[in-house]
């Protein structure tokens, strides 16, 4: 039997995509090797989003992303905090913290630290010696909030890897 190498290579193609879809929800192949996110999510910047309204304190919050396959969300741009907000109420939480060491704030996304900060005027300023979490607030990036609040917990936003990195991982 001859099978022509484009039939062959077409297989191994589709085989490829199809297994890489498997393992991450986020992430979906088409038959033209394009990559989208799945129905639930949105996709920007290369990258696929989900609004969860769950309300939750940070580190749940977190946490609750982690289970997910993803992360809490920390906007790199004025541009992604637009989209962000345009998917989500005006407050939800991004993974920010000063939790390590009063006044240092840290923002990761996966393993790297996010240089972009655009805290609210005034912001941070650890109000009654309790605000250790960021959320974004009336389109800023930051605002310190205490990292235990249920009452009023915020809404959390997910990030996947831009879907072909995280599919070919």
């Amino acid at each position: 039997m001859i099978v022509s190498k484009r039939f062959i290579f077409g297989l191994i193609n589709l085989h490829l995509m199809m297994g890489c879809t498997g393992g991450n929800e986020m992430c979906k192949a088409s038959f033209r090797g394009t990559w989208a996110c799945q129905p639930s999510w949105s996709q920007w910047g290369g990258k696929c989003y989900k609004a969860i309204t769950a309300h939750l304190p940070w580190a749940e919050a977190k946490e609750e992303c982690v289970k997910m396959g993803s992360i809490m969300v920390v906007p790199q741009s004025q541009e992604e905090t637009d989209f962000l907000v345009g998917l989500l109420p005006t407050r939800f939480w991004i993974n920010c913290n000063d939790l390590g060491q009063e006044g240092t704030w840290r923002c990761e996304d996966g393993i790297d630290e996010v240089e972009f900060r655009n805290w609210e005027s005034q912001q941070p300023d650890n109000w009654a010696g309790i605000e250790h979490c960021a959320e974004v607030r009336h389109a800023y990036i930051g605002n310190g909030m205490t990292c235990r609040v249920i009452t009023n917990a915020l809404p959390y936003a997910k990030l996947q890897s831009p879907c072909t990195t995280a599919c070919a991982s």
